[in-house]
Order: C-alpha cells, then sequence, then structure tokens
C-alpha cells in the first residue's frame, strides 16, 4: 500500500472544483483489475487525504495509530477549503509527485531527475498561476 501526492489544476472560475477535479482524475484511476488501463496511476484516490492541508503548509504527521489517524485525517475532519485552493497561496516548497493539468493531461516525476522535475512542476504552476489546485491523496 502506498499513497503519493498529486495535484489537480481547475479553472478559478468553476462552479465545482472539487468535481471537476474528481472528473480529471478518472481516466488514472484503475477501477476493473482484470482489466488494467494502461492509463491508468492508482486503484484509489480522494481529495485531501492524509494530505489535508498540504497546500497551505499544514504540518503533516504520516506515523500515527489508526486512531490517531481517524482523528486527523477522517473523512469526516478533512475540509474541501483545506484543500483546493488558488496557486498563487501555495506553501514555497510544496512539491508533487504528480499533476493533472486542466485538459487531463498527466504529468510526473517517473524517469526525471529531482532538478528536472522540479523545472517542470514549477514551469507547470507558473502556466497556470491564475487557476485554482487540488491535492488528492492517490493510492496504489
Amino acid at each position: 500500500m502506498s499513497h503519493f501526492l498529486t495535484l489537480v489544476i481547475v479553472a478559478h472560475t468553476e462552479p465545482n472544483p472539487s468535481k471537476k477535479a474528481q472528473e480529471l482524475m478518472m481516466p488514472y484511476f484503475e477501477a476493473d483489475e482484470d482489466n488494467p488501463s494502461l492509463q491508468a496511476k492508482c486503484d484509489g484516490f480522494v481529495i485531501g487525504g492524509q494530505y489535508d492541508g498540504i497546500l497551505w503548509g499544514k504540518e503533516q504527521h504520516y506515523n500515527l495509530n489508526p486512531e490517531e489517524f481517524q482523528r486527523r485525517y477522517g473523512l469526516d475532519i478533512v475540509q474541501l477549503e483545506d484543500n483546493i485552493r488558488p496557486i498563487s497561496t501555495l506553501a514555497p516548497d510544496l512539491v508533487s509527485y504528480a499533476i493533472v493539468t486542466p485538459d487531463g493531461k498527466w504529468h510526473d516525476c517517473e524517469g526525471k531527475s529531482d532538478g528536472e522535475w522540479l523545472q517542470e512542476f514549477r514551469s507547470l504552476l507558473q502556466q497556470h498561476q491564475e487557476k485554482m489546485i487540488a491535492a488528492i491523496d492517490c493510492h496504489c
């Protein structure tokens, strides 16, 4: 079981940014293990999840027991406003494993050096700086 952070970029004018972020993630969701998709990147995802608040720098806790984890990251605790924010307000040191752009394209760090990925990551954010971004906890 592994988790990774994906950021999904949506228009700031989007009336329902969480729904749009989920729509943009669906092509990368492996819904049927018996008929795997070549595009699939994860077998589950949720907005926020264990990355709740990471967009604005909320302290993360990864080594919690199940009860502590539920109190900190339970779906009844995670708030959309902590996980969908204007790109301009992102924590300056934030770097994710992947980004999905508004055209639905998946960009990730696979096969790239840390420097190459950081340059591509920052370039994508710069290109879409007037938009919103959703933090997605992906499971694989």
